[in-house]
């Protein structure tokens, strides 16, 4: 028996499956991906894929847990660590604009359009164990009101105002605009700089 079928044996196909669905996604693209090709690059049948996956969007909804997975595995830290606050803040946003350049085919089906009714399905923003980055976040935010430095306001909504701002640079910089590339930092700095003073407690 070779590797991967003792690997699957051990009841891990689904999480394989998940892996490589992520891998053609980011080198070729999320429309590259079928069933039928997934199963050869794993080296499984199609019946046993349809044992885990009914199709190929039933497979997207779990590529999109497991992509937000990494996106908060890549932003916790920042996020967790005892810095002030806003250090802490904007720290976060540096690592989710670098998740964003490294993987940005991932990135785009997180955040695009073209698969935002399984993206809706899958992930529920107000579930705090599937979008726990995001409520990570938030409770920031709420330290930051405790702490008199924001202004009192709804914590749910000045996070996504700091979620839209960072994903605004990051969308902008993986689809080439060349004025963000070129002025990465110095655009970031000001974009930071502007949205947390509008929110802070004077």
């Amino acid at each position: 028996m070779n590797k991967k079928s003792d690997t699957y044996h051990h009841g891990n196909l689904k999480e394989e499956l998940i892996s490589i669905a992520l891998e053609m996604i980011e080198n070729e693209g999320v429309e590259k991906i079928t069933l039928r090709e997934l199963g050869s690059r794993v080296g499984t049948s199609r019946s046993a894929i349809y044992r885990h996956f009914s199709s190929k969007n039933d497979l997207i909804q779990s590529v999109f847990i497991a992509g937000f997975e990494k996106l908060d595995k890549a932003i916790l830290p920042s996020l967790q660590n005892d810095e002030y606050i806003l250090t802490r803040l904007f720290n976060m946003g540096k690592e989710y604009i670098n998740f964003a350049i490294k993987n940005p085919n991932i990135y785009r089906l997180l955040f695009g359009n073209n698969f935002s009714n399984e993206r809706e399905e899958s992930c529920d923003i107000e579930d705090k164990e599937i979008a726990c980055g995001f409520h990570y976040l938030v409770a920031v935010v709420v330290q930051a009101q405790e702490k008199k430095l924001f202004k009192k306001d709804d914590p749910m909504k000045q996070a996504f105002v700091i979620h839209a701002m960072i994903h605004g640079v990051a969308s902008m910089l993986i689809d080439n605009h060349s004025h963000i590339k070129e002025n990465l930092d110095e655009i970031y700095k000001m974009s930071f700089d502007t949205l947390s003073s509008g929110m802070l407690l004077k």
